[in-house]
């Protein structure tokens, strides 16, 4: 005899519709549907368990991220096609840097590009915005987004570098102060 739900009765429904199973007669009939909801219940923690035991369970699919002022991040741990196979670099992508200030200067290089990179130019891991104010100085931090990969702009991808993932995201920060300013490519580095 197959299990058919739809044979089970409602909880406020009529309760001589059901037939009472062999291995559950001595239960009353909500007694009986109790004892069936929790085997159902049960099957499926068990279906949920098994999944998040799977070696899939780990792996994030890729997806583009969004950083704090709306700019589109890359969705790889690479930009390889970005930059144009050439010599020097025969797989595409680029040689990495090291920072020029901020935590990461002892790590891996992983950033490229920038007149200053480091941790310097973050804020909750892109790149900073607003204006700070430190008389003389003030320094004006803006996000750009820049092309990775053919005819998609991104303000930061994506980069694997000493065993770990790198955000590099762009911006521009410019110094004032003395009557004069300057403007300059950065790139904040952070942990993913």
């Amino acid at each position: 005899m197959s299990l058919d739900l739809t044979r089970i009765p409602d909880l406020d429904g009529d309760q001589s519709a059901g037939e009472p199973s062999q291995a559950l007669r001595d239960l009353k009939p909500t007694g009986r549907r109790t004892v069936l909801r929790g085997i159902a219940l049960s099957g499926v923690a068990v279906g949920a368990a098994v999944l998040g035991w799977s070696p899939l369970s780990g792996m994030r699919s890729a997806s583009a991220e969004t950083g704090p002022n709306g700019l589109r991040g890359w969705d790889r741990n690479d930009c390889k096609d970005a930059y144009p196979v050439r010599s020097g670099y025969p797989s595409g992508g680029y040689n990495e840097e090291r920072d020029t200030g901020g935590a990461y200067t002892g790590s891996a290089a992983a950033c490229y590009g920038g007149d200053f990179m480091g941790s310097d130019y973050c804020s909750s891991g892109w790149h900073r915005s607003g204006t700070v104010r430190d008389a003389p100085i003030t320094r004006t931090y803006v996000p750009i987004s820049s092309a990775c990969g053919s005819g998609a702009t991104k303000n930061a991808w994506k980069w694997t570098a000493g065993g770990r993932t790198w955000r590099c995201s762009d911006g521009h920060t410019t110094v004032s102060g003395g009557g004069s300013s300057r403007t300059y490519l950065t790139i904040c580095r952070a942990p993913v």
